[in-house]
């Protein structure tokens, strides 16, 4: 499964002051996402690991959700319901195993980002402060991301990201859209390994290393 993804180009021209591009972001940095606000989608910087107002213990926070399970989790299931958003990327990674090696593989389309469905929490404190959150919903493979993994991030077209969003969608059908939702990648290349520590920054990250494989 994808641990790290890249967002190096904003979703939109004045992005938040604190937001800076990223080629190898891990869980635990700060994102930009998307979501519903005051009837307008609004772009925010938040935490990449899910923390609810009632978790204590915040190294249980989570970085990504099953879809197959989100009603029957306490973590996911409100968020589900009331604040559902899309991380909007520009490729995401995942390790191929091969024997016991792992080799990274960057995930994007041809032109153009992903957008991947997530779901957002706030954690109040007692001063009222707060800091927003999120993690990324996966589901089982599909195209091209399952000759890599069984499983992949949920990623949308511009349709199912508008019902995703959308206050009036029924609860009930959040789940059949994100396990019928097709994948939206189109080619992926392996990269260098050097990016699967955290520390390695820069646009390298994404850079092939080998052949690419694309949809015909």
């Amino acid at each position: 499964m994808s641990g790290r993804l890249a967002q190096f180009s904003a979703p939109i021209k004045d992005p938040p002051a604190e937001w800076k591009p990223q080629w190898n972001l891990a869980p635990g940095q700060r994102i930009l996402i998307l979501r519903k606000h005051a009837g307008s989608v609004e772009c925010a910087s938040v935490l990449w690991n899910l923390t609810p107002t009632w978790l204590r213990q915040l190294d249980r926070a989570a970085f990504s959700a099953q879809a197959e399970y989100l009603h029957e989790k306490p973590m996911f299931g409100q968020a589900l319901a009331q604040r559902r958003c899309i991380i909007p990327v520009d490729g995401f990674f995942i390790w191929y195993a091969q024997g016991k090696r792992k080799q990274p593989w960057y995930l994007r389309r041809h032109q153009g980002g992903l957008a991947i469905a997530g779901l957002w929490e706030r954690y109040s404190l007692a001063d009222g402060s707060f800091w927003d959150s999120c993690a990324l919903v996966t589901a089982p493979a599909k195209g091209l991301p399952a000759r890599l993994s069984p499983r992949m991030p949920v990623t949308f077209n511009a349709a199912e990201q508008a019902i995703w969003l959308a206050s009036a969608t029924a609860v009930s059908a959040l789940q059949p859209l994100l396990l019928n939702a097709a994948s939206q990648v189109s080619m992926m290349h392996p990269v260098n390994p050097s990016m699967s520590s955290p520390a390695t920054l820069g646009a390298q990250c994404c850079a092939p290393s080998g052949r690419a494989i694309t949809l015909e």
